[in-house]
């Protein structure tokens, strides 16, 4: 739909991005609901289905404030002021929800809207999209173990909008649009499965590598990701966007990445992942336990700088290919 609309926050934020009005470009400012937008009949039974979804319809949530600083009051509240939500409300018609959330999805802060209200009354429900993000664990996701989005994600995330808005038009390619749905779709997975890290190198070896030639054995999938992430990581420097190659000290890039790939090809023809997880484990520096979120979040990350960089530079990655 080509008209305004205003998209409601349903993931958690920090205190700080409810204090005032955020310019986000591009039409979108970021800003606390009004009462009477978090009383709206609407909204509140889209949290709601989204949150039965996770499991955390009885757990603390931005609907749930402390009381005493310790105690979540429970599911039922009597306060509406006190409720955490964050609305990005759009004056520009051109300017696609989905685009918005795109960006979010690509940016660190993983913000998301779950319902959009148009100006005419419709609305839509992208939460269906989304059920699992941030679940760690079958449980639900009822503990929280990262950082809420704050002030300091918003340079990030301007940016990231930009490039998303200045970037997907109708001559993006297909192959790259296509990709980017399949990265939103692994939110329909919690991150304890073994299954969402394959769905990362699936949508990186369909990103950044072909089908090598029956002839051609120096041509591996694994040679040809290895290469190009490196070439990319080069480009996305200049934005100030690398990749965290860091975090394993002086290790080359390529012993981090086919460490990662050889976890990869464990979990997908079901052999022990012990071993090549405790490989990973040996690179990263200092002494801290690494586990299967770890490398989950680590592979996440390096996903969004390649969907990223595919955003920025459709044309070098379709080369790539």
């Amino acid at each position: 739909m080509n008209e305004p609309w205003k998209g409601f926050v349903f993931l958690d934020v920090n205190d700080d991005l409810l204090q005032g009005t955020h310019d986000l470009g591009h039409g979108l400012i970021l800003r606390r609901a009004s009462i009477n937008e978090i009383n709206d009949r609407e909204i509140e039974s889209a949290f709601r289905a989204w949150s039965e979804r996770r499991g955390t319809s009885r757990w603390p949530n931005q609907r749930m404030p402390l009381v005493n600083g310790n105690e979540p009051q429970g599911a039922m509240l009597t306060n509406p002021e006190s409720w955490r939500h964050a609305v990005i409300e759009c004056s520009n018609k051109d300017t696609f929800y989905w685009n918005v959330n795109l960006a979010f999805s690509v940016s660190d802060s993983d913000l998301r809207m779950g319902f959009i209200r148009y100006t005419n009354g419709g609305g839509s429900n992208p939460f269906l999209e989304f059920p699992m993000l941030n679940v760690r664990s079958p449980f639900g996701a009822m503990f929280v173990d990262h950082e809420l989005p704050s002030l300091s994600c918003l340079p990030e995330i301007r940016q990231n909008i930009s490039y998303v808005i200045s970037n997907i038009n109708r001559e993006f390619p297909s192959e790259i649009r296509q990709i980017l749905h399949m990265f939103s779709s692994l939110d329909n997975l919690p991150d304890s499965s073994t299954l969402k890290v394959l769905g990362y190198f699936s949508i990186i070896e369909g990103l950044l590598s072909h089908k090598p030639s029956d002839n051609d054995r120096v041509d591996s999938i694994q040679r040809q990701l290895i290469r190009n992430i490196n070439l990319l990581n080069n480009r996305l420097k200049k934005i100030h966007k690398e990749i965290a190659f860091s975090d394993f000290g002086e290790t080359n890039p390529e012993t981090v990445l086919r460490k990662l790939y050889a976890y990869r090809s464990a979990i997908a023809h079901g052999g022990q992942v012990s071993d090549p997880l405790n490989k990973i484990g040996e690179m990263r520096i200092g002494n801290n336990n690494t586990d299967h979120l770890w490398v989950h979040d680590w592979l996440r990350s390096l996903t969004k700088r390649l969907l990223l960089s595919a955003i920025v530079e459709p044309g070098l990655v379709m080369d790539l290919k």
